[in-house]
């Protein structure tokens, strides 16, 4: 199976969703991956539609945040994805972007925590387990679950500061790195996962799912590259300061750009050199070549993102997969 794979964003319109999930798998992609992005397309939802209207293709949830549903019907949901489509569901959990969390008025004193018992009661419940206990942010009594799972469905974190590394380590199957994922930054994430494994004294592997942005043209690689700079620029400079792209090579040299040109200005000025590290950007070999430093460097699987947060319509993101397909070999 491929070890790239491709994620569907949340603005795609809910009516378009299964033939895009359908041209992915014939396509020959190894995997789908579904956002819920507060307000916009459901995760759960989407990734039962997905999963129905394919036929073998896995496909992930990328990812709910722990805070909005309680545990109880997180682990229903999950399970009954993973009942109906054995060994085809991976669970996704993190943190929740801050903002979408305070406008459901969900924040947790400690999403840390808040994460950590959620993951705990899932896989508690998806393991057949019954639960009574008052945590400090779940409350359970006699809560299990009557359809358990008969194969394991894998929980992966969507997380990417050190200390979320080290939970996703110590109690997640996997780990779904965000945009913008370099090479320096999937190695220091590998190895903040890998003491987190040490403290929970996991075994067997942790996967490494990186997403990674695309922009791919047969006939104008050259403006491809340069038009998801101009859009993603302020996102890039947003993030010089974050301890993943602090901590990486290309991430020094992008915060020297930052620093000479002003985070205004990168998006017209960062050299395609320096953005093909962050992203999938130009022709096919191009962007092959992004793909397979990602792998080298430490991830599992990298998920290509056709169509970020509504970049390009629907009819455009179809054109960018297929143009991309031969990166699936």
């Amino acid at each position: 199976m491929s070890r790239v794979g491709i994620q569907i964003g949340a603005s795609t319109p809910p009516s378009e969703l299964p033939a895009v999930v359908r041209r992915a798998e014939e396509l020959g992609y190894g995997e789908v991956w579904l956002a819920e992005d507060y307000f916009e397309l459901g995760g759960i939802a989407s990734a039962a539609t997905a999963l129905g209207a394919t036929e073998g293709i896995p496909v992930g949830l990328g990812v709910v945040a722990a805070a909005v549903r309680h545990p109880a019907v997180a682990a229903m949901e999950f399970s009954t994805l993973g009942g109906v489509y054995p060994g085809r569901f991976m669970a996704g959990l993190g943190h929740g972007s801050p903002g979408w969390i305070r406008q459901m008025r969900l924040s947790p004193a400690s999403p840390m925590r808040s994460l950590r018992e959620a993951t705990d009661a899932i896989r508690r419940l998806l393991d057949g387990g019954a639960i009574t206990e008052s945590g400090e942010y779940f409350g359970f009594d006699d809560v299990s679950l009557d359809h358990p799972p008969s194969v394991d469905v894998p929980i992966y974190f969507g997380v990417h500061g050190p200390a979320s590394l080290r939970l996703s380590g110590e109690l997640a199957d996997g780990t779904l790195l965000g945009w913008f994922s370099s090479p320096g930054s999937i190695a220091w994430a590998r190895q903040r996962i890998e003491e987190g494994r040490k403290r929970g004294s996991r075994s067997g592997r942790h996967e490494i799912a990186a997403l990674c942005l695309l922009s791919i043209s047969r006939d104008d690689p050259v403006e491809a590259g340069r038009a998801l700079a101009r859009w993603a620029g302020p996102m890039l400079a947003a993030m010089v300061d974050t301890p993943p792209t602090k901590a990486s090579p290309e991430g020094e040299e992008l915060g020297a750009l930052v620093h000479r040109v002003g985070a205004e200005n990168l998006g017209v000025s960062m050299p395609l050199a320096l953005l093909r590290r962050f992203a999938a950007a130009g022709n096919s070999d191009d962007c092959a070549l992004t793909v397979s430093s990602l792998l080298r460097a430490g991830a599992d699987r990298v998920i290509l993102v056709p169509n970020p947060a509504g970049f390009r319509s629907t009819t455009e993101m179809l054109d960018q997969m297929a143009l991309a397909q031969a990166l699936t070999g």
